[in-house]
């Protein structure tokens, strides 16, 4: 009998992690996120991330816990550096029943203060999402800098 429900329950299983809508979306998410953090305006940047979402940077000691942290973050960061940011790849994948992702990044960045030198920052995305079929919205992203330079 109980080999008989096995398979059953595998099929359910890889149903439930099936949902191509969802991942669609929040591809779209990822590739949204460097134009709205170089150009775009708190309302926007708030609306990628979950009330609870948590944004890290091991390398620079940041952690941000909440959208209200991670704008104020956001809006101090634009008053006193320009940036642009570039996307070079992306892998989603399931970790048991969540969307997860990975995605490489290239990051220039001036000091206002001082705009003859730019740092080049190079790295990756680690990010957990909170999804339905309409709407995703990052959970937590982990930023983790493979490298610094300066031009």
């Amino acid at each position: 009998m109980y080999r008989l429900l096995l398979p059953l329950l595998f099929a359910g299983g890889c149903a439930s992690f099936d949902n191509p809508t969802a991942e669609n979306t929040c591809k779209t998410l990822v590739y949204a996120y460097p134009q709205i953090r170089d150009t775009g305006t708190p309302t926007q940047y708030a609306n990628l991330f979950t009330d609870d979402a948590r944004f890290t940077v091991e390398k620079l000691n940041i952690e941000l816990n909440g959208k209200t942290q991670i704008v104020e973050r956001f809006d101090k960061a634009r008053h006193t550096t320009n940036t642009v940011h570039m996307m070079t790849s992306s892998s989603f994948y399931r970790n048991h029943d969540q969307l997860e992702a990975e995605s490489h990044f290239i990051l220039l960045l001036k000091d206002k203060a001082q705009p003859a030198t730019t740092k080049v920052i190079n790295g990756r995305y680690l990010d957990t999402f909170s999804y339905d079929s309409a709407r995703c919205l990052f959970d937590s992203r982990n930023v983790v800098i493979d490298r610094i330079g300066v031009l």
